[in-house]
C-alpha cells in the first residue's frame, strides 16, 4: 500500500471517479485501485493545537511547583514528577482509542515531563553527572517509547536528544556508547520498514557522530570536508538499497556544503604552501561550479542554490571591499534575481516538474 500526499490522492480519487462515471472502469476496479492507495497524514491543526495546550498545562503545573520547589522535601518532589508522568501516560493510554489526537499530547507531555525529571532528579540528590549523560538517558526513555508508540514525531525527537547527547560529548570518549546508540536508531529503522523520514534523520545522526570521531582524534579540517565530499558523491551516485532518494538528496546536499568549504584557501594551507593554496581553491571551485551547472542543465533545483551559493561566495570575498554598498547590493541582488528568473522559466519549461525534482 502506497502513501500519496493529500494533493496527489485527491487527484487520484477523482480520476478514478470520472473514469467510472465514464465506464472505463468498474465500481469494483475502482474500489481495488483505491485500496492500494493511502492519504498520507499532513500536519493536523487540532493535533498542534491540543499538543500545545497539554504542553501549556503542563508547564503551568511544573511552573506552580517550581515556583514552591524550596519548601517541598526531596521525596515529595519524585512523587510529584513520578505521578506527573504516570498521569500523563495514563490519559494518553485511555484516549487512544476515543481520540488519537489528545492520547498524542498528553503522550509528548510525557516524554518531556520524563526528560525535566532526570534534570530535576539529578539536581536534588546531588547525583553529579554530566549533561550529557542526562540527554543519553532522556533519549534511552524516549527511544522505548518510540518502539512501543511508532509516532513521528517522538522518532523525530528522539534523533534530536542523541544529537544533543553526542555534541555534549565532544570532549568525552563515547566511541562504544555512541555507535552502539546509532545502530539503535538504525534498528528502529528497520523496525519501522525503513520509512524515508527516519532514514533521513538516522543519516543526519550519523554524519554527526562522524563529525565527533574526526574532532575526538582531532583530524585536519581538510581532510574532513574532504572526507565529507567523496562521502556525499558516493551517496548521490551509488545507488542504496534503503530509501535511495534520501541519500541521493543528503549527498548532494553534503557535496554543495563541502564543496564551499574547499573554496576557501584557508582550509587548503593545512596541506600546500600558502602562496599555492589559492591557486588550488580557485582550480577546485571552477571545477565544482562545472560540475553544478551540468547538474543544473538536468533541471534539478539544489545544484542551481550551490551554484548560486559559489557564485555570491566569490563575488562577496572579490567586491565588498571594493564597490561602494549601494552598488554593491544593487549587484548582488541582480544576481539573485537572474537565478531566480532562471528557475522560474525553466520550471514553467517543464510543467511545473521542476518544484519536485530536487535531485
Amino acid at each position: 500500500m502506497k502513501n500519496l500526499p493529500k494533493a496527489k490522492y485527491d487527484f487520484l480519487k477523482k480520476e478514478l471517479l470520472n473514469y467510472r462515471n465514464e465506464g472505463i472502469i468498474t465500481e469494483q476496479q475502482y474500489h481495488e485501485i483505491m485500496g492500494s492507495y493511502t492519504e498520507k497524514e499532513g500536519l493536523n491543526f487540532i493535533k498542534v493545537i491540543l499538543t500545545i495546550g497539554a504542553v501549556l498545562v503542563g508547564l503551568g503545573i511544573l511552573s506552580f511547583i517550581a515556583s514552591n520547589w524550596i519548601y517541598i522535601s526531596n521525596e515529595v518532589k519524585l512523587m510529584i514528577i513520578v505521578a506527573a508522568l504516570g498521569c500523563a501516560l495514563f490519559i494518553s493510554y485511555k484516549t487512544e482509542e476515543d481520540n488519537i489526537k489528545i492520547s498524542k499530547a498528553f503522550l509528548y507531555l510525557g516524554v518531556l515531563i520524563y526528560g525535566a525529571g532526570i534534570f530535576l532528579i539529578g539536581q536534588m540528590f546531588q547525583l553529579g553527572g554530566t549533561l550529557a549523560n542526562a540527554f543519553l538517558i532522556w533519549a534511552i526513555g524516549t527511544m522505548a517509547v518510540a518502539f512501543l508508540f511508532a509516532d513521528k514525531g517522538i522518532v523525530i525527537f528522539l534523533h534530536a536528544l542523541v544529537m544533543a547527547y553526542i555534541g555534549n560529548s565532544f570532549n568525552n570518549n563515547i566511541l562504544i556508547i555512541g555507535f552502539f546508540v546509532i545502530v539503535l536508531l538504525y534498528a528502529l529503522n528497520k523496525y519501522f520498514n525503513h520509512p524515508s523520514y527516519i532514514t533521513f534523520f538516522n543519516n543526519i545522526v550519523s554524519i554527526f557522530f562522524i563529525i565527533y570521531l574526526f574532532n575526538f582524534y582531532d583530524a585536519s579540517i581538510f581532510y574532513i570536508v574532504l572526507f565529507f565530499f567523496a562521502a556525499g558523491l558516493i551517496m548521490y551516485y551509488v545507488r542504496m538499497p534503503l530509501n535511495p532518494n534520501v541519500f541521493k538528496l543528503q549527498g548532494l546536499i553534503i557535496i554543495g556544503v563541502s564543496g564551499l568549504f574547499l573554496t576557501i584557501d584557508e582550509i587548503w594551507r593545512e596541506v600546500v604552501s600558502q602562496s599555492n593554496a589559492e591557486i588550488f581553491a580557485i582550480i577546485f571551485g571552477i571545477c565544482l561550479l562545472i560540475y553544478l551547472l551540468s547538474l543544473v542543465r538536468k533541471q534539478l533545483l539544489l545544484p542551481l542554490v550551490f551554484t548560486c551559493g559559489i557564485i555570491l561566495r566569490y563575488y562577496f570575498d572579490t567586491f565588498y571591499d571594493f564597490f561602494p554598498k549601494s552598488m554593491f547590493f544593487i549587484i548582488g541582488g541582480a544576481i539573485l534575481l537572474a537565478f531566480g528568473i532562471y528557475f522560474d522559466r525553466a520550471r514553467k519549461h517543464r510543467g511545473g516538474e521542476y518544484n519536485e525534482r530536487i535531485l
